[in-house]
């Protein structure tokens, strides 16, 4: 196990704590000093309230912790440690085009592909890096790899219909590959409904097959089909999800077997011994915020003036 930093120069900042406690103590003893014609030092004790488990201690040493968290935070601290976990890092990328906003799924296929992709995140092992695209006529990248799902789901919370219309399926994957960077185990969840319109499934799968991705797809809709936001009907090209899946070397799902899905999920993660790193600067900045925010509302309810 060990620590890292990815701005270790805001460390410095730690130097303000030692500044701060001295000064603290500093002010103190200048009081002490000047209210030395008091007649007794209990007497000093109740009038200054300077008892070393005092209100006043406890809040210095309550706002210093919030400060090295700041500091944590702002120097991106990251931990590592082996674990059993996936080999694989994955992209999640969600069809955000106007054929999603069909209601043949409740309550349409977009929404639909976001409780997909975040039911898959919640499922990955612990320490697995996954990172979040949306496309349409072209892709948008919400989230970079990370291991925080939380990040993740809230970065698929983002998602919504694409201003650029179509269905880009290759520039996902271009962006999804670009995400990956140096990474060797490397998987996309394609969510979608299939509608190709932009580039050709064979230029596609080449681009697949020399970037060495595996492809899962989840198709969203029904082979009804339903009509879009223009009245006109739309169905979900399954053929087209299973040739990626097939010639990529993943697997090919139906969004609408929600429990078999789900079952599913864990024949995508294959597990193994690897070192994992956990970015902790997001959650030390939460805990800082949550403190101070706690810190303002005890302190308004301790000092507020009741008629």
């Amino acid at each position: 196990m060990g620590l890292s930093f990815l701005y270790p120069k805001f460390l410095t900042l730690l130097l303000l704590v030692p500044f701060f406690v001295f000064v603290y103590f500093f002010s103190v003893v200048y009081n002490k000093k000047k209210a030395s014609v008091f007649a007794n030092f209990e007497a000093l004790e109740r009038f200054y309230d300077i008892e070393f488990f005092s209100k006043n201690f406890l809040a210095l040493y309550i706002n210093l912790f919030v400060l090295v968290l700041l500091v944590f935070s702002l120097s991106g601290t990251a931990v590592s440690f082996n674990i059993d976990t996936s080999a694989f890092s994955f992209v999640v990328a969600v069809d955000s085009s106007s054929s999603m906003a069909t209601d043949d799924v409740v309550p349409n296929r977009l929404e639909a592909a976001k409780i997909e992709a975040k039911n898959f995140i919640d499922m990955l092992p612990f320490g697995v890096e996954v990172g979040v695209i949306s496309f349409s006529g072209d892709a948008l990248v919400l989230q970079s790899l990370d291991s925080s799902k939380i990040r993740a789901k809230m970065a698929l919370d983002n998602v919504d219909y694409g201003v650029i219309q179509g269905t880009n399926v290759y520039n996902a994957l271009l962006a999804s590959n670009k995400l990956f960077g140096t990474e060797q185990m490397k998987s996309v969840i394609l969510i979608s409904d299939g509608q190709l319109n932009v580039a050709d499934a064979p230029q596609i799968i080449r681009y697949i097959n020399r970037n060495n991705l595996i492809v899962n797809t989840i198709a969203v809709g029904t082979e009804e089909g339903g009509l879009t936001e223009l009245e006109t009907l739309s169905k979900v090209d399954e053929d087209f999800l299973k040739s990626l899946a097939f010639n990529s070397g993943g697997r090919f799902f139906r969004a609408k077997d929600a429990e078999s899905l789900s079952a599913s999920f864990d024949a995508l993660v294959k597990e193994t011994n690897r070192e994992v790193e956990i970015d902790l600067s997001f959650y030390f900045l939460l805990a800082a915020i949550a403190i101070f925010s706690l810190l303002w509302v005890l302190y308004n309810l301790r000092f507020k003036v009741v008629p």
